[in-house]
């Protein structure tokens, strides 16, 4: 039904629109036309007061820099007309919404700059553009892992981290700079260069260095590498292989398993401590400071488990692989996938934390399992033995690693 009210609210709104309206902006045009610049604050210029972070609760904190995606407000004068707002040589985004006169609000941008100014820069229409001091706070590059500390020179590595941001050199002992493959903010492949010597790695970028608590060709503490350190004198040393080794011979564990064996022949190596050391432990320090390493290869293993087991300095039997007289470590990586795990021909750096060494071997339903519910007693450390005992996952699965340059050294 049609509505006279409502055909007469349409018709005042369409004569506001087409009189009065136009009315208004040109009054409202009139006023900002008779103000010259010298009506504006700082003459019309724009200017940076200060910086804060947009946390309202903490609205009155200035700050002189940020950290990589952190929101951030620059407060000043005649900002309205900003185009870009850059941090280094990185532009930040920008959103109309959150400009205003006096305000911009934007974020850091995410990715670290390469070229270091330490200065933030607006660019306004027309082309005038503004420095202000400001600076990005990021850490030295944190190095945690070599993934083949016995690399030869040529070869491709690995290094996981945090904080590789380019550019970025990675010095070796013996002053030699490595070639970077690839970066990301976490991890970096990179070659090893010729000349290198056995030593910590350098890692610098623009925001510091960093030395790595890991060694290339590492020769700290070696307790076994099968050539002159071996494990003569105890009851099983082990098979011993020497084709395509690092340096020579390695210890050789091999076979075939069926589910929850634990038999010993080529599956067994046991070193004890009184044969060539000093009574005490096989290391020095806390152990939460220190961990294991071994170069390994690995040429076929599924369904069994690499146990690193600990005796008493003046063991002079098989106890602690059968008993529980210290937490042992486990190494089983086709866990991961649960496949068949090779290391394809290469030597790779195993890296367990004596802290992990918390693992008590029993029986369960008749299978071998492996409870993490022991604590690592460093006086019950003189022996140190290796075993591959098989899970239930094993079925006549055959396993072949090669273990040598057996060591521990800090984290």
């Amino acid at each position: 039904m049609f509505s006279h009210s409502k055909f007469r609210k349409e018709i005042i709104m369409k004569s506001i629109y087409k009189y009065i309206l136009p009315l208004f902006i040109a009054a409202i045009t009139g006023i900002f036309a008779g103000c010259s610049e010298d009506d504006l604050s700082n003459g019309g210029q724009p200017a940076i007061s200060y910086i804060r972070i947009t946390n309202p609760a903490s609205s009155d904190s200035i700050i002189a820099s940020a950290g990589l995606g952190q929101m951030i407000a620059i407060m000043g004068e005649n900002l309205k007309g900003v185009r870009e707002v850059w941090f280094n040589d990185q532009r930040a985004a920008l959103t109309p919404t959150f400009i205003t006169n006096t305000t911009i609000i934007t974020t850091v941008p995410g990715k670290a700059p390469i070229e270091l100014t330490n200065k933030l820069r607006l660019v306004f229409k027309g082309g005038t553009e503004l420095l202000h001091d400001f600076t990005i706070n990021l850490p030295a590059p944190a190095v945690t892992s070599l993934n083949k500390e016995y690399a030869r020179p040529g070869e491709l590595v690995e290094i996981r981290g945090n904080y590789f941001f380019e550019p970025i050199t990675v010095t070796f002992t013996g002053d030699v700079t490595a070639e970077l493959v690839s970066v990301d903010q976490t991890i970096m492949e990179i070659r090893i260069p010729e000349g290198a010597q056995p030593g910590p790695v350098t890692f610098t970028t623009n925001f510091g260095s960093a030395v790595s608590s890991f060694h290339y060709w590492d020769k700290r503490n070696i307790l076994l590498n099968y050539d002159d350190l071996t494990a003569a004198g105890s009851w099983r040393p082990g098979p011993i292989g020497n084709e395509e080794g690092l340096e020579g011979k390695y210890l050789r564990l091999y076979g075939t398993l069926n589910a929850n064996q634990r038999v010993e022949d080529n599956y067994q190596s046991q070193f004890w401590g009184h044969t060539r050391l000093p009574e005490g432990p096989l290391f020095q320090g806390n152990p939460e400071d220190l961990v294991l390493k071994f170069e390994a290869r690995v040429l076929d293993w599924y369904g069994s488990v690499l146990q690193i087991c600990w005796g008493p300095w003046n063991n002079n039997n098989n106890a602690e692989v059968w008993g529980s007289l210290n937490g042992k470590g486990i190494w089983a990586p086709w866990k991961q996938a649960d496949a068949s795990f090779n290391t394809g021909g290469e030597w790779i750096t195993v890296v367990i934390p004596l802290t992990e060494m918390k693992y008590r071997q029993t029986q369960t339903a008749g299978n071998n399992v492996w409870i993490p519910d022991m604590e690592f007693d460093p006086d019950v450390a003189g022996t140190l033995s290796f075993w591959v005992i098989a899970g239930p996952e094993a079925s006549a699965s055959p396993v072949e690693i090669h273990i040598d340059n057996v060591r521990i050294v800090t984290r």
